[in-house]
């Protein structure tokens, strides 16, 4: 049921920043990208995130208080690459040498998995995450990606994945 590819219309966060955000699966295999935009119209390229995963696995299902399903599912993380598209965030990154980097190009993707960035550090490879979705029609919603402790709880409206 999950099999596909999802996608979001722009969706403006907390920061006035806009997201598209992509989900593609195939059998057990997932890509998920978040395209950071400096608008919210998504027209300013900012930044891009791309998560890989592979062995997805649906688990329990679950029923909302509306009545709705979904289920719990759980998969391992194969990368995580950060993709800068502006030239003065370059410029960041390399004076600063984040992720332990100081070579970082524009548009071109360096993987972070496994890594600490600041003061985030990012999951290493295979490690397990633990997520939730919603399934209303072409529809879904998500409850983030847990990698310690138990499965999210619910999922956010906030951002609505439709089905292609």
């Amino acid at each position: 049921e999950v099999e596909g590819t999802w996608l979001t219309s722009c969706t403006v966060d907390s920061d006035n920043y806009g997201h598209l955000y992509k989900i593609v699966v195939t059998g057990t295999d997932a890509v998920e990208t978040d395209e950071v935009h400096s608008d919210t119209t998504c027209s300013t390229d900012s930044y891009k995130w791309e998560w890989t995963y592979s062995s997805l696995t649906i688990e329990d299902e679950v029923t909302f208080t509306d009545g709705t399903k979904g289920h719990k599912y759980s998969l391992n993380i194969q990368s995580s690459n950060y993709t800068e598209q502006t030239s003065a965030g370059i410029s960041s990154l390399n004076s600063a040498s984040t992720c332990g980097y100081n070579d970082w190009v524009i548009n071109t993707a360096k993987d972070v998995t496994g890594l600490t960035c600041g003061s985030t550090t990012y999951p290493a490879k295979n490690t397990t995450g633990r997520g939730l979705y919603n399934l209303v029609g072409n529809n879904v919603f998500l409850g983030g990606l847990v990698t310690t402790g138990s499965y999210p709880t619910g999922v956010s409206t906030n951002v609505t994945y439709v089905k292609q």
